[in-house]
């Protein structure tokens, strides 16, 4: 009894440590409720991150589709301005000569006719090209676009730069119309331009494959895989192959960049040199020798 009253007068420690407790946990509820919060907080903040960098990456693609569309339509529209120039000029010359020579004229008149229908063809390419908005303004020159005969000249410039790079023509060249072999310089060029960038090559090798029917232009290189590599569309590649599968596109051909098992990457481009469109067959029947 007398120890009893003698711990109610000192106090008992073990009720001395209960609000001590009941504090404790309530400043452990409110800063895991506070913890909670901000968790979702930075969820939200990064969720919102993720879309705005989705946003700007959707907008980057979209720009740059929109650029090389409006560049290819550029040249197309020096291509149409040709054709209309003879066109022209054949009219005339048929007009002036209708009488001394009826069978000259007739010819000269057929000519200038194939020359309107190819620049009508060229002018509703450009046209269909032309449905992204906007391009980037400024002066332009007004140089003669390249051809296929111009290659040359770039596998030198391009041997410059520091890549070994030859050209193999396969097959029988054919006569094609001005938009689609520009069209085929332009996606060698924007390849070997590729290969430079992103590859590492040290070689290359250029082929023109004529098909009936077809143009093939295969780019090899021994670097590692581009942008883009793997069988398919490239769908995930850089501007370069964007610009490159908009040309291809445009003339209904086919675009595919693969790995190859001896190291190095090939980009493979179908045109087609006629306007039926035929049954090709597929790219292992065709492909250049190993």
């Amino acid at each position: 009894m007398a120890r009893a009253r003698d711990l109610r007068a000192r106090g008992d420690p073990v009720s001395g440590l209960l609000p001590l407790s009941l504090s404790a946990v309530a400043v452990l509820a409110a800063a895991a409720a506070w913890l909670a919060r901000d968790r979702r907080r930075l969820a939200r903040r990064l969720r919102d991150e993720q879309a705005e960098r989705a946003g700007q990456r959707d907008a980057l693609a979209r720009a740059a589709l929109t650029r090389e569309r409006a560049r290819i339509a550029h040249e197309l529209h020096d291509v149409v301005a040709h054709g209309v120039s003879m066109m022209t000029l054949g009219v005339g010359a048929g007009r002036m000569i209708m009488d001394k020579d009826p069978v000259r004229a007739r010819e000269t008149l057929w000519a200038a006719e194939e020359s309107g229908r190819q620049a009508l063809t060229e002018l509703q390419r450009a046209l269909g090209l032309l449905r992204a908005e906007g391009a980037e303004g400024g002066a332009r020159t007004r140089a003669p676009q390249p051809r296929l005969a111009d290659l040359a000249d770039l596998l030198a410039r391009v041997r410059t730069e520091g890549l070994s790079v030859d050209v193999v023509e396969d097959g029988r060249p054919v006569e094609i119309g001005p938009a689609l072999e520009l069209s085929a310089y332009r996606i060698v060029q924007e390849a070997l331009g590729n290969t430079l960038r992103h590859t590492g090559a040290r070689s290359a090798c250029v082929t023109l494959r004529w098909r009936p029917g077809f143009l093939d232009l295969l780019v090899r290189d021994d670097g590692r895989a581009g942008p883009g590599a793997g069988t398919g569309t490239a769908d995930t590649a850089g501007p370069a192959l964007v610009g490159i599968r908009e040309r291809v596109t445009l003339f209904g051909g086919t675009l595919e960049t693969v790995s190859l098992e001896e190291g190095g990457s090939e980009l493979r481009a179908r045109l087609p040199t006629v306007d039926a469109r035929a049954t090709y067959p597929p790219w292992e029947a065709v492909s250049p020798p190993r």
